[in-house]
């Protein structure tokens, strides 16, 4: 039971290991440094200006740091 939970808790629907980062910019206000660029931890995000910000998905490692500190929710898994 307990291998049950646990397998539960690390292979949930948030896998993101054959999704790819994508950045909805619709939902980016492009008026500020991208919180999500300072906080991976791959350097896989880039941002010119306060334009919204470019994944380099050779560098992700899904580890979806970056769309946790987004507080648009402008950057997700697909």
């Amino acid at each position: 039971m307990a291998d049950n939970i646990l397998n539960g808790l690390f292979n949930s629907k948030k896998n993101t290991a054959n999704r790819m980062l994508v950045v909805k910019e619709a939902r980016c206000p492009q008026n500020h440094a991208c919180p999500s660029v300072r906080v991976c931890p791959a350097g896989a995000l880039t941002q010119n200006g306060f334009d919204a910000p470019i994944v380099n998905m050779d560098k992700c490692i899904k580890c979806g740091k970056c769309v946790k500190f987004c507080p648009m929710r402008a950057l997700i898994f697909e």
